[in-house]
């Protein structure tokens, strides 16, 4: 993945500003790249690929767009420090030659990519797709992720083959103002008649240590933004820039014992990392610092030709080379590793796939990489050129974004086609009324809502916005129906309890009665501390929930309406005591609303899908029976534990009451994806609005009994 110039050797400051070559890059310069630096590439395009195709061996992997990152900053900066931007024309070449560098290859992987997924992938994530070639073209891909990366409802989607070049989008933005920083920085160095030295370092030192201080404080406040946006990460870069500018200050390491524990140690922290590291790491923040200081110090120690160092390794033929194509490697596998299982036809990829898959990899980065990086390098009409590499650069942008945005119109056609169909969720043996009404046993309803249709068919609530998603620092409450209803109903819990909103909000609309939304996605609604993976967002739920039960008690309504997902583990509990502990709390949270002359109804969580449902049925559209559920409970998927329904159960008579209709869900140990013609969740476990309202009978039974056992008639 890194970027800069294959060709680029390191220079150190001499004192009084004269640049001298160090020994190690003497020995190298004349046959290209330090060859410590190309084995550095090689060693984190191995790391991020070996971590995409077996994530559960090598947990930390990630970490090897760390260490490009270090290595692009340090490249580019020693880069600019030595031919400085001291003017528009200077800037204007600097950017030709990573257009002539970066543009074509992306653009190919795009284009391909973007071809084979309209190929292979299923309909429902064309669109989503199509959108991030777009962005992806733009090198704003990082940003695109981060907006959608706190939907809790879109974390189990089919990850994008393009989802990478968020890294790339995060150097390429880097590329466009580091130049200009440090150009300003030569110039104001010139004016005040200084040596181009000290200047830069104070600048690079300066932004480093802000955007570091930054990512570790968002890092905690929002791990899931935090990991794709610019400003957490481009200290990392950074890094590489003050070691660049240090060196240029002049700093000279000349001890061999130093340099040799520099470049072991570094070597160690990268690989110790990648090994230890997991997806609960609050990451990128301080622990990135491992990686990224480990790649700086291997880099500092510039240990080519160093006795007892790696460059017996480094030097290997294999190493080289793959540190050469590593960039071609990075653009090319992660399509592969997501779109190689449609094309195979399997959900199961086995380890001769996997070797195969990365051999074919190999093999295609090698032709790109001499066929369209070098060639757009190097071809004398394109690379002496500005305006011509500019226009290359308009040439891929039009064809990137012209394919992805055709996509994205074809795909958003088809779908308005599919949401045009009007469905009578009422008509006999339709959606749940299949399980319900005995004789629709055996008969064939055919498949009434595409998957287009049904990954977009959410509850209303959420295109009203209804929702207090993470941080948890919204406190925002719709309300539906008259404001001076006699009745009113609060629903209160996580997403699990948005997706019962249709059939109780038309059952309110039927009966005039008002409806007020206390949801918050993951947070359930106990009164002990939920766990989540920073403090910042522990503290956030628990006051929420105060925040809620407060709002719910002082509002006395005539019924709460819970149901929760209680997936998240609890703070200092330990798994096997969850369930225990977590039902006192719900018991505890139901007689403070029954004490304050609330009916509670609660219903009963709905199985959960090993996989976007929507997603499976468009890919196995012919054998639906891969795409359904069992209810036995895996850790990932079935019919889970239900704390809160239990709690219900165990209370139940009076003033509280329960609703469960996994019979109208499940059959025989097994939960169909399409029940009654209807595909029953938009997701991996929330209801489509047209399915929920297929159980309209049973929750207006419900609640009409609820608020009768309130009253006492």
């Amino acid at each position: 993945m890194v970027t800069t110039d294959g060709t680029a050797t390191v220079v150190t400051g001499a004192p009084g500003g004269a640049a001298t070559r160090s020994t190690a890059s003497t020995r190298s310069a004349g046959s290209g790249p330090r060859k410590d630096v190309q084995a550095l590439r090689a060693v984190a395009v191995a790391i991020v690929v070996l971590y995409h195709f077996w994530p559960a061996r090598l947990t930390g992997g990630y970490v090897g767009v760390d260490v490009f990152f270090v290595i692009s900053g340090y490249l580019i900066t020693t880069h600019l420090l030595h031919r400085p931007i001291d003017g528009t024309r200077a800037l204007l070449e600097f950017w030709a030659r990573r257009v002539r560098r970066l543009i074509p290859a992306a653009t190919l992987v795009l284009v391909v990519t973007l071809a084979a997924s309209l190929v292979w992938l299923p309909q429902t994530v064309l669109a989503r797709i199509s959108q991030e070639v777009i962005a992806s073209a733009v090198y704003a891909e990082n940003w695109l992720l981060a907006l959608t990366s706190t939907d809790y409802l879109a974390t189990d989607q089919l990850h994008s083959p393009t989802q990478h070049y968020w890294s790339l989008s995060v150097e390429e933005q880097f590329y466009i103002v580091w130049p200009v920083l440090l150009g300003v920085a030569f110039l104001v160095s010139r004016r005040l008649g200084r040596a181009f030295r000290f200047p830069p370092l104070a600048v690079v030192g300066t932004i480093t240590l802000a955007s570091l201080g930054f990512s570790a404080w968002f890092t905690g406040e929002d791990p899931a933004q935090a990991y794709f946006v610019s400003t957490t990460r481009v200290w990392e870069l950074g890094v590489g820039a003050t070691l660049a500018a240090a060196l240029h200050a002049g700093l000279r390491l000349r001890s061999n014992g130093v340099r040799l524990a520099l470049v072991w140690g570094g070597l160690a922290g990268i690989l110790w990392s990648a090994w230890t590291f997991t997806a609960a790491t609050p990451f990128p923040g301080v622990a990135a610092l491992v990686p990224t200081l480990g790649t700086a110090a291997v880099i500092a120690a510039s240990s080519d030709g160093l006795r007892g160092g790696p460059y017996p390794l480094w030097s290997w033929r294999p190493v080289q080379w793959l540190g050469d194509v590593s960039y071609s490697v990075y653009l090319w596998h992660w399509p592969a590793v997501v779109i190689a299982p449609f094309a195979l036809g399997t959900d199961r990829v086995t380890w001769v796939h996997k070797l195969v898959i990365i051999a074919g990899v190999l093999v295609v980065s090698a032709l790109s990489k001499r066929w369209v990086e070098d060639l757009m390098r190097f071809t004398p009409r394109i690379a002496r050129s500005t305006r011509r590499s500019f226009v290359l650069l308009a040439a891929c942008l039009a064809v990137s974004i012209g394919f992805g945005g055709i996509s994205l119109w074809q795909v958003n056609r088809s779908t308005a086609q599919a949401q045009a169909v009007v469905i009578d969720s009422s008509a006999p043996c339709v959606g749940a009324d299949y399980l319900r009404t005995a004789s629709c046993a055996g008969r064939q309803v055919e498949l009434l809502t595409e998957p287009v249709r049904a990954a977009d068919d959410k509850p209303e609530v959420y295109a009203d916005d209804c929702w207090n998603n993470r941080p948890f620092t919204r406190r925002k409450v719709c309300s539906y129906g008259p404001a001076d209803a006699t009745t009113t109903v609060a629903l209160y819990g996580n997403s699990h309890a948005g997706q019962w909103a249709p059939p109780i909000l038309a059952e309110a609309k039927a009966k005039g009665w008002r409806v007020d939304t206390y949801i918050a996605s993951e947070c359930y609604s106990v009164d002990v501390t939920v766990s989540f993976s920073t403090t910042a967002l522990q503290d956030n739920c628990s006051a929420f929930n105060r925040w809620a039960r407060d709002r719910i008690t002082k509002g006395r309504y005539d019924l709460v309406v819970m149901s929760d997902r209680t997936l998240q583990p609890l703070a200092g509990v330990s798994a096997a005591r969850k369930t225990a502990v977590a039902q006192a709390s719900y018991s505890r949270v139901m007689k403070t609303f029954t004490a304050a002359g609330s009916a509670v109804l609660v219903i009963r969580d709905t199985p959960g899908a090993a996989q976007s449902v929507p997603d499976c049925v468009a890919r196995y559209r012919e054998d639906l029976g891969r795409c359904a559920t069992s209810t036995t409970f895996t850790g990932t998927s079935g019919l889970e534990p239900d704390p809160l329904s239990d709690a219900a159960e165990a209370m139940a008579g009076g003033m509280v009451s329960r609703l469960d209709v996994t019979d109208l869900l499940c059959r025989d140990g097994s939960c169909p994806a399409v029940l009654g013609g209807l595909i029953t969740y938009f997701d991996h476990g929330h209801m489509t609005r047209t399915f929920s309202l297929t159980l309209l009978p049973e929750v207006s039974r419900a609640m009409t009994a609820a608020l009768a056992a309130r009253t006492g008639s």
